[in-house]
């Protein structure tokens, strides 16, 4: 299983529901619409039966029961941005959620799976996104923050949409100025990282910095030797301790990728920089001790007597192109699935 990237790539072979027609031209007839060649995406509007209900599929047979001025928001204009962790399920990676919409107030949409929010003020402008109206980033994570359960999966879907490029920091902290905002989406702003390339890397920092009351370390930074050699990325980096952190998700269980990072927490060791690392299935109170334990047993070196020095921010690589997708195969899937 691949690595969490906080990007999707765009969707494909999406298609539109169609009305009955009598002809069987623009839709199906009345009488093949109850066949084994369609389904019904909603009242009178029906898709073939071989189109695939992904994310993207299920959010536009959505978008097209909108009345006039409707905008997809939320979880579904983030995924429809490019922001791989809004998969449109529930916390148990099974149930879908319902797609989120903001409809100006009066307005009714008619559909299942759906979550309505109205407003009696001017709704935002909308941004188009593969055929599909909706509102923009900010005001989407916003919208988003409203429904988070806790401060701390607030603070990841921050994380998660920074990540992904789909929303700025600055622009969205101004959007949260001007309007209601719940404690959760205070907490999410006020500590948002731009540097946790997966939603458990934020998780970390939040133990981190929130729970353990630690300095904000470094996320996903180089590591080099005194040569000036990158030894290696590591996922968080406490300078002033000389401590680092990994998160092993289900892509490391392979012999091949455990043999790799045996090899570089040894070249880790030999710099005398003291690590912990966490794997799926850790308490947070296993996670706790083995941060604090590291920290306990680090060097604490001036900077003058470090066998290493602090390299660049390295964000995530690009995806890979289309044909590289259909070829490997690749497919990806919310932090759950790599537990």
């Amino acid at each position: 299983m691949p690595d969490f990237h906080p990007r999707c790539p765009p969707p494909v072979g999406l298609v539109r529901p169609v009305a009955v027609d009598p002809e069987g031209v623009t839709g199906p007839t009345r009488g093949s619409a109850g066949g084994r060649r369609w389904r019904t995406s909603s009242h009178g509007l029906f898709v073939p039966n071989d189109v695939a209900l992904t994310v993207e599929q299920r959010i536009l047979e959505v978008a097209v029961r909108l009345p006039p001025g409707g905008l997809v928001t939320g979880w579904a204009a983030l995924r429809l941005a490019g922001a791989a962790y809004f998969d449109g399920l529930e916390r148990d990676g099974r149930t879908p959620l319902p797609v989120p919409v903001l409809l100006p107030h009066g307005s009714r949409i008619r559909s299942p799976g759906v979550l309505v929010e109205r407003s009696r003020a001017t709704l935002p402008d909308p941004v188009e996104r593969h055929g599909i109206a909706c509102v923009g980033g900010e005001v989407a994570l916003l919208h988003e923050l409203r429904r988070a359960v806790t401060e701390r999966a607030a603070g990841v879907a921050v994380d998660m949409a920074l990540a992904a490029g789909v929303v700025d920091l600055a622009a969205l902290r101004d959007e949260a100025a001007r309007g209601r905002r719940s404690a959760h989406t205070t907490y999410a702003l006020a500590r948002a990282c731009g540097e946790c390339r997966s939603p458990r890397e934020s998780e970390m920092l939040q133990v981190w910095e929130g729970t353990l009351g630690l300095p904000r370390p470094l996320m996903n930074r180089q590591v080099l030797d005194r040569s000036g050699r990158v030894v290696a990325v590591v996922d968080l980096l406490d300078p002033g301790s000389g401590t680092y952190g990994e998160y092993n998700g289900a892509a490391h269980r392979g012999r091949e990728r455990q043999r790799r990072d045996e090899a570089r927490a040894h070249a880790l060791r030999r710099l005398r920089l003291e690590g912990f690392v966490l794997v799926a299935g850790d308490s947070e109170r296993v996670w706790r001790e083995r941060m604090e334990a590291a920290r306990g047993r680090a060097l604490w070196l001036p900077p003058d007597q470090r066998e290493w020095a602090v390299g660049d921010f390295v964000p995530a690589p690009p995806l890979p192109d289309a044909d590289e997708l259909a070829r490997d195969a690749i497919m990806l899937e919310h932090h759950r699935s790599l537990e």
